[in-house]
């Protein structure tokens, strides 16, 4: 435990003033941004359809963009951003020769991409609510005259990023397993695409980089993903504990 607390805190030191902590708000407000554009462009149409929850739809749209184009893709460049740390000029040759367990370095890289997308959730949060807001002041009659949803906004949010716990332990494994960041981004590119393909067909609820997607749209139509969520994070504590104990087995590169 101590191993770990004291590789936690290095990871903590080495994040700050780094482009993965900057990018981390910056993501969400590109989708946030985008939805409100969306809204403002097509006004005449959402006024004439007289939308009878407009706080939903406007969740559920930006939450589909969030999870099957942003999330994704976003986790992928950051865990390459924090292993390309290591891997450059040989870190990771560096680090295994300290008195502290490889598992130990891999969990506390881990738990540093996962930090980072929790940011991101929150500014996501605090961003659908807020631009809700600016929404009813620049549109009125839209539908955002009600209350705003916080605890409808904080179930979608926290769905998301509990799926993509599994999403995290993967590609922090394929980031720390192959130095070349162009492998790291090219295996969330090609995995985002496949889940465009995959996400009506029944693998969908099977397939890890749909999970964040599938689990929000039962959320929508109003039913429970519970059982998507527990699986997604029992198979994300799995998939970490195999990287810390396959990582502490290879020759760093």
């Amino acid at each position: 435990m101590k191993s770990l607390l004291r590789a936690l805190y290095a990871e903590q030191l080495k994040l700050k003033r780094t482009l993965a902590l900057w990018l981390a708000p910056l993501a969400p407000l590109v989708i946030i941004g985008l939805q409100v554009a969306i809204i403002w462009d097509g006004r005449a149409y959402y006024l004439a359809s007289n939308v009878q929850d407009a706080w939903g739809y406007y969740i559920a749209q930006a939450m589909i963009l969030w999870n099957l184009l942003m999330l994704p893709l976003f986790i992928t460049l950051q865990s390459a951003l924090l292993a390309n740390l290591e891997h450059a000029n040989g870190g990771y040759k560096h680090l295994y020769a300290l008195p502290v367990s490889r598992g130990s370095l891999y969990l506390a890289k881990l738990a540093g991409t996962a930090v980072i997308i929790l940011l991101s959730n929150v500014v996501l949060y605090l961003g659908l609510a807020g631009s809700g807001l600016v929404l009813r002041a620049l549109i009125p009659g839209l539908g955002f005259e009600a209350a705003v949803p916080w605890l409808q906004i904080l179930r979608f949010v926290a769905t998301s990023y509990l799926c993509a716990l599994l999403l995290v332990a993967l590609h922090t494994w394929v980031a720390a397993r192959w130095p070349s960041f162009v492998v790291a981004s090219a295996c969330g590119i090609v995995a985002m695409i496949v889940a465009v393909v995959v996400l009506q067909s029944r693998y969908a609820t099977w397939y890890p980089w749909t999970l964040p997607a599938i689990a929000c749209g039962r959320l929508n139509e109003g039913q429970s993903a519970r059982n998507l969520v527990m699986g997604a994070v029992l198979a994300g504590g799995a998939v970490a504990l195999l990287g810390a104990a396959l990582q502490t087995r290879r020759d760093a590169v």
